[in-house]
């Protein structure tokens, strides 16, 4: 609980100081990315669940000392994450101008929500994936290391990056977007490969 917790408030923090940056941009990009992030939430809620039953079965798994049944319940986790999200990203990608006009009426706002939200579905997937990997690293006891990549990946990485991406390089919410991006791909590269390294070592391989 802690180490989830831990991982809960780095993100949450990361996220609120690139509600800062947005508002450094203005309005606009305020509004635009308090859509993007809307959008992101009801997309996150799918790999969330499917994470909760991951972590389920792969801690009775661990808990029986079944290896193979640790790595099965993994992968099977990740697969559902990988179709749920995927199917979630290509509606957003694809109708990303209805998708804005649900949310505002103003011509403006949703010239700058309806490239955002086509970029932003770019990280649907690994956004399902770190979720998925983290708890299911912490359904077999592998508590600390969640929450290291999720400081690394949101804080270290995420913060300055959207900052400097946004504000120096002049690339506004695409260049927040873009730090999401990058942070989730870091993210889940390290918890699927920290759950796949585990495995294998598990296996004897």
């Amino acid at each position: 609980g802690y180490g989830a917790g831990a991982s809960l408030f780095v993100e949450v923090a990361a996220f609120s100081g690139m509600n800062i940056v947005a508002g450094w941009l203005g309005g606009l990009a305020v509004a635009g990315w308090a859509v993007v992030l809307n959008v992101a939430a009801i997309v996150f809620m799918a790999p969330l669940g499917i994470s909760a039953a991951t972590s389920i079965l792969v801690g009775q798994a661990y808990g029986a000392k079944d290896s193979a049944a640790v790595t099965r319940a993994g992968i099977t986790g990740f697969i559902a994450a990988i179709g749920v999200t995927s199917v979630c990203a290509l509606f957003v990608g694809l109708c990303a101008p209805l998708v804005a006009g649900a949310y505002s009426r103003d011509p403006a706002l949703i010239a700058v929500i309806a490239p955002a939200l086509v970029l932003a579905s770019l990280f649907f997937v690994a956004d399902g994936l770190q979720t998925v990997g983290a708890n299911a690293l912490r359904a077999r006891g592998d508590v600390v290391v969640p929450t290291v990549t999720h400081v690394a990946s949101y804080a270290v990485v995420m913060l300055p990056l959207g900052y400097g991406l946004a504000l120096p390089a002049g690339m506004g919410l695409m260049g927040i977007v873009w730090s999401v991006i990058w942070a989730s791909l870091l993210s889940a590269g390290l918890l699927v490969g920290r759950f796949g390294w585990l495995s294998m070592k598990a296996l004897g391989k």
